[in-house]
């Protein structure tokens, strides 16, 4: 009975560390994946060039994240909506 007690100890300080453990629920995978990427790559994400990606061709956009709203104007000079790609 006597050996019990530090059993019944740790028993407890495992308990606890599973409790806090970090927990993430969302449904949003866009956000999941930001959230996996580390510092440098979200900061290398911003500064690397992108192009706009509206369908039938590219165009080029400048400096951001990819995904994200552009526009891009087409050979005849219509204003076509897309999106930025890496």
């Amino acid at each position: 009975m006597h050996n019990l007690h530090p059993v019944i100890m740790i028993y407890f300080v495992i308990l606890a560390l599973a409790a806090c453990a970090p927990t993430t629920t969302s449904s949003d995978p866009r956000w999941q994946a930001n959230q996996q990427r580390g510092f440098f790559e979200r900061l290398l994400d911003e500064v690397t060039e992108r192009e706009c990606n509206v369908g039938r061709f590219t165009c080029s956009y400048g400096l951001g994240p990819a995904d994200e709203p552009c526009d891009c104007t087409d050979p005849s000079g219509v204003v076509l909506k897309g999106r930025t790609v890496k």
